[in-house]
């Protein structure tokens, strides 16, 4: 329904309709609307939480888990938009204001399992001294790739005003994450490791 109509044309009522349930049910699991979006976006934690598990698990060198866990944020925002930018519309003071409690206590655990995958891979880069740039703290580096990484995904995923760049995906995602990895004090890898990391990401990272 929301791929079909926008969520801002979504209701629990019309919800409740389609899904062949009545009004009481629906109200039964979610409260309100804002309950139903905080759920969604939950799921998109949980999904990209799967990936970036399965990733950082791979027998891969720290640089190399690296920008695979940057890939694979950008390839969860290709497969699953429709998660990707209730995770952005979830994140509004107006929704949360509305949301139960309990509903964001489940997203902010699930979402700080996702923190504890990325750090302890960015723990690695450092115990293997392959962080270099002793000007940006490790933290300000992580949060700079980490913003950079959505705006990415936000604009030239989700925007069909980007939609230009789409003939050259594959290759514009190698350079961007390649200028932000490499920018930032991690190690720059070649066009041949990266088209690498990036094939096997897309097959672990697919819409489901």
């Amino acid at each position: 329904m929301i791929i079909r109509d926008g969520f801002h044309n979504l209701t629990l009522g019309r919800l409740a309709e389609e899904a062949g349930y009545s009004k009481g049910t629906l109200y039964n699991h979610f409260t309100c609307r804002e309950d139903l979006l905080i759920e969604l976006s939950t799921e998109s934690a949980r999904r990209q939480l799967d990936s970036f598990r399965s990733i950082a698990d791979l027998p891969w060198s720290c640089v190399w888990a690296l920008y695979g866990l940057g890939f694979a944020y950008i390839r969860h925002a290709e497969v699953s938009p429709i998660l990707f930018e209730c995770s952005i519309t979830a994140r509004t003071n107006a929704v949360c204001a509305v949301a139960s409690n309990d509903r964001l206590r489940r997203r902010d655990l699930v979402e700080s399992q996702i923190a504890q995958v990325v750090g302890a891979v960015v723990e690695r880069t450092l115990a293997e001294d392959a962080y270099t740039n002793t000007r940006v703290p490790v933290p300000v580096a992580v949060d700079t790739l980490r913003s950079s990484l959505f705006g990415y995904a936000a604009t030239h995923l989700l925007y069909e005003g980007f939609l230009w760049v789409r003939e050259q995906e594959c290759e514009v995602q190698l350079n961007v994450l390649a200028s932000l990895v490499g920018g930032l004090g991690w190690p720059r890898l070649d066009t041949g490791d990266l088209a690498t990391i990036h094939a096997m990401i897309v097959e672990r990272v697919t819409a489901t």
